[in-house]
């Protein structure tokens, strides 16, 4: 298996880990009822020519925001006086941060993969 794969299966698998995270905050936080929210989430991963993954794509409903931040429908944050049901944001920050470690950690066995190659010349 390469290193571009193991990338990309991780990049795959990290989106939906991430939509699981959410889903199960939103559950567990009794976000609306109608799990509309819960069951608008998709993802897009989407590969460069050469087949590295370019961009992973999040959407979902946008109310789910309102309710991160605690705003309801026809009333301003600042006159909300509601609290939030922080169901995004705490989650997404650390997955960037544990994402950008692996990345990293990918990268550089690639780059190890390269000059090992290149030096077997």
């Amino acid at each position: 298996m390469t290193t571009t794969t193991n990338k990309n299966e991780y990049y795959r698998a990290w989106a939906k880990m991430m939509v699981t995270i959410w889903q199960d905050k939103i559950a567990a936080l009794k976000v609306r009822d109608t799990g509309e929210l819960f069951s608008s989430f998709m993802t897009e991963v989407v590969a460069q020519s050469g087949g590295d993954i370019d961009k992973i794509t999040f959407s979902y409903l946008y109310y789910g925001r309102m309710v991160d931040m605690g705003v309801r429908r026809g009333v301003k944050m600042e006159d909300s006086g509601k609290k939030g049901k922080p169901w995004y944001n705490k989650a997404w920050y650390h997955s960037i941060k544990v994402m950008t470690e692996k990345r990293a950690e990918l990268y550089g066995e690639e780059f190890q993969l390269i000059i090992m190659e290149a030096l077997n010349f």
